[in-house]
């Protein structure tokens, strides 16, 4: 059943979730409410008879809310070849502030000027794009009405609409070794009906360009997927041409199939069979792969407490470690599975049990990390320039782009692939947050660093970094001595949790998002954030540090 939108408050009690515009006037329009899901399907406005050019374009650009029957309503705005050869796939334009303002450029050309958000490609990967952006169009007359006949590829919508139409999906690509995932959030559009082919396309297409260098993938690259998917219960079947094969061998069959059941898991698919067109026996199955490591770590809290390093409730203490941190006066202590690094002042130690300290620098800016395979990354304030990469005695300069040497906060992601970082902000009175894949070598040792991914710049001076999922870093900034703690999604949006009240010393992450972060409070209380209320854990002696388990 379809109702009209009316600005009228009433009728919002009659049909139940309506469609209002994100700004300006309540306009008439038509929300379906024949979806018997939560998802809104938003019905655009045809052309209008008599409409102006102007009016045209608005209608047009404002049709992109319809997606159904492939735009059919946005197409109705185009005339001759650019009704059937507009691309509204190609990307999407999340703008921000007020409606587009259309200028007449000449008797029929026409430009829209609007500012830019956020970027999203065909393949769904998002990226910041704040600015002003222009697009232009040509019109023409048919029966005595105007419409487009050239238009921009893709579709212009506000960050309101975006929320509705579009959803954030995890691809997943495989560590340069390929031992464990890396996860990389796309968008798609909530209802098409090819959402699974569409995951699965942008999957083969490859990672990002700012993540591909630090990542490796099963899918050839010529590769393609061959005919829509045959799902039969939870087991989804991939055809795929020979160029999978042909290019990488039988053997990669399987460890795509792995990428593709993590990548389609959100859609209820459980197993993925892959198999090659043409080719009897040349299949494999992600349900008879070894399981593969996607970065989840002891949900725990691991903290330094009376001289004892050990989790909150219960299990092994981490032998000797606890009294070295506490003779050293370590404020911050990383640990993976190969050690861990601490840092005291300007000093940072790499720390074993039952082993003295090792020193790795005493003119350390930030506070260090280090990945499970005992590589450390640090800022030295004399060089900062570049970060300098340890283990084991063996060191090598990562340089960082230019206006990187004001370096606040970093951290290196469970899978070793991404290093998140924090910065004073460029334009003062705030901080900016970056992700950049860490490069490495075939023996795993990080030899550059990748072109900076653009995170929403938070307000605030950052003093500490943390990721809290695969996908997700919490920032811990400060602004009139009020600490403030936000949440942002690597190719995602950001969310500022309500504020702990008083001091935070650091921020510690887990693998389950904000379930398993932990604040250190200036008198040495553990705090989690329960709901919208960081509560202080009971029965603790004041903690000394709680440690980044990797």
């Amino acid at each position: 059943m379809k109702r009209m939108l009316l600005a009228l408050v009433a009728l919002l009690g009659l049909v139940g979730c309506v469609a209002i515009p994100d700004s300006g006037p309540v306009v008439a329009g038509e929300v379906d409410t024949s979806e018997q899901a939560s998802i809104l399907v938003f019905l655009a406005q045809e052309p209008q008879p008599g409409a102006t050019q102007e009016e045209v374009i608005l209608g047009f650009l404002a049709a992109a809310i319809s997606p159904n029957d492939d735009f059919s309503i946005a197409r109705e705005y185009l005339a001759g070849t650019a009704a059937s050869t507009w691309d509204p796939d190609a990307r999407v334009i999340v703008r921000s502030g007020a409606q587009p303002e259309v200028s007449l450029t000449g008797e029929t050309t026409a430009s829209a000027q609007l500012t830019a958000q956020s970027e999203v490609s065909s393949g769904g990967a998002l990226q910041l794009a704040g600015g002003n952006r222009t697009l232009e169009f040509e019109l023409v007359q048919v029966d005595g009405e105007w419409r487009i006949s050239q238009a921009p590829d893709g579709i212009v919508l506000s960050a309101y609409y975006f929320d509705q139409l579009f959803g954030a999906h995890t691809l997943h690509w495989l560590t340069q070794d390929g031992t464990r995932t890396v996860p990389e959030l796309r968008w798609f559009e909530r209802t098409a009906a090819t959402l699974a082919e569409r995951i699965i396309d942008a999957l083969l297409a490859g990672p990002s360009t700012w993540l591909s260098p630090a990542v490796s993938t099963a899918g050839a690259v010529e590769a393609s997927r061959v005919g829509p998917t045959r799902l039969d219960g939870t087991t989804m079947t991939v055809t795929l041409d020979i160029a999978q094969v042909e290019q990488l061998g039988s053997g990669s069959l399987q460890p795509l199939a792995v990428q593709l059941a993590l990548s389609l898991r959100d859609l209820g698919v459980r197993e993925v069979r892959v198999q090659v067109e043409g080719l009897s026996g040349f299949a494999a199955s992600s349900a008879a792969a070894d399981p593969i490591d996607e970065g989840d770590v002891d949900p725990r809290p691991l903290v330094l407490e009376g001289g004892v390093l050990h989790h909150i409730g219960g299990g092994p203490t981490l032998e000797d470690v606890g009294s070295t941190l506490q003779a050293i006066g370590a404020t911050s202590y990383t640990v993976g599975a190969a050690g861990g690094v601490a840092h005291t002042g300007a000093t940072a130690a790499w720390v074993l049990p039952n082993a003295s300290p090792v020193v790795i620098s005493t003119d350390v800016g930030a506070v260090p990390t280090v990945d499970d395979s005992g590589w450390v990354l640090l800022q030295e304030r004399s060089a900062t320039g570049r970060l300098l990469a340890w283990r084991d005695g063996e060191r090598s300069e990562l340089p960082l782009p230019p206006d990187f040497d004001r370096v606040a906060a970093m951290e290196v992601s469970r899978d070793g692939s991404r290093l998140a970082i924090a910065t004073a902000g460029s334009s003062g009175g705030g901080s900016d947050v970056w992700v950049m894949a860490v490069v490495r070598d075939p023996d795993g040792k990080p030899i550059t660093l990748g072109e900076p991914y653009p995170l929403p710049a938070i307000e605030g001076a950052a003093s500490d970094i943390t990721w809290i999922s695969p996908t997700q870093v919490a920032v811990l900034a400060s602004e009139d001595d009020r600490p403030q703690i936000t949440v942002l999604a690597i190719g995602g949006v950001a969310e500022q949790l309500p504020s702990p009240g008083g001091g935070v010393q650091a921020i510690v992450g887990g693998s389950e998002g904000t379930a398993t972060l932990r604040a250190l409070g200036a008198d040495g209380e553990l705090l989690s954030l329960r709901g919208r209320v960081w509560s202080s854990a009971a029965g603790l002696e004041p903690i000394r540090l709680i440690t980044t388990q990797q």
